[in-house]
């Protein structure tokens, strides 16, 4: 594409260039203003999943953790883990269990172990087999995957906090850009994150002797991943637009520069 322009803003656009194969063109354009040079052409599928590698290699790496965490206990023989599990947390506890698996299996189960207290009634169960973390763990995992998605295809934008703004639903994003991008985006991860709080730790310090149940863990984990699936992504977006934004700048240095006087 000829003549891209950029002006002060720090807001990416991606569109498709119309001449020079399939690969986008980065549009730097101000918000509400027509100055922009776009092709016409919306960027391909598979230009807004790579736009950012880092950030894809996240997403594929997170779908195949969360796939394993169902395909293991799923394919393991029922009855391979023992019916009263119980271990702790960031510690490998069960390693001489975990070395009777196949190899993949032990490798996801000694994961889910490091990571993990793998209490018996607090995880889910599959095909007679506990699944490598528990449930608020799980759900995190799963959850996770939706917010990373999300940020793939928000517009991007060198503020780590109008990318989590573009992530959400129109709706919202209108009403909490009303606090300003930090301040809405400090809002949003602590929507996500204080309910997990608030639940895990009642439960870990027995606070009224509280036990959580399997649909609070979900919940809460459920939302927590997906806050942070929109933060790590989020973060990975803005890394990507500070690299255009830089490239950008040289390449108008070396215009200017090779301009006659």
């Amino acid at each position: 594409m000829q003549g891209v322009v950029r002006s002060d803003s720090r807001e990416v656009r991606e569109v498709t260039s119309s001449s020079g194969g399939d690969s986008p063109a980065k549009v730097y354009a101000n918000t509400g203003s027509s100055r922009a040079v776009e092709s016409g052409e919306a960027p391909s599928l598979w230009s807004r999943f790579t736009w950012s590698r880092a950030l894809f290699a996240v997403l594929l790496l997170n779908l195949v953790w969360t796939a394993s965490l169902f395909v293991c206990p799923a394919t393991l023989p029922p009855g391979s883990t023992p019916p009263n599990l119980v271990g702790g947390a960031n510690l490998v506890d069960h390693e001489g269990l975990w070395e009777t698996f196949p190899l993949y299996d032990r490798i996801i189960y000694t994961i889910g172990d490091a990571q993990c207290h793998q209490l018996y009634y607090r995880s889910f169960w599959l095909n007679g087999n506990q699944m490598p973390i528990d449930e608020r763990m799980t759900a995190m995992y799963v959850f996770a995957n939706l917010g990373l998605l999300a940020t793939i295809f928000a517009r991007p934008s060198t503020s780590t906090g109008q990318v989590l703004l573009n992530a959400l639903p129109e709706f919202l994003r209108r009403r909490l850009a009303r606090l300003g991008v930090d301040r809405a985006g400090a809002l949003v991860i602590a929507f996500g994150l204080i309910p997990m709080a608030v639940d895990g730790f009642t439960q870990l310090f027995k606070v009224g002797g509280y036990e959580s149940t399997p649909l609070a863990r979900v919940l809460t984990g459920g939302l927590a991943g997906f806050v942070g699936g929109l933060l790590i992504g989020a973060m990975l977006v803005t890394i990507r637009a500070f690299a255009i934004e830089i490239q950008q700048r040289y390449a108008d240095l070396q215009a200017n520069a090779l301009a006659p006087r």
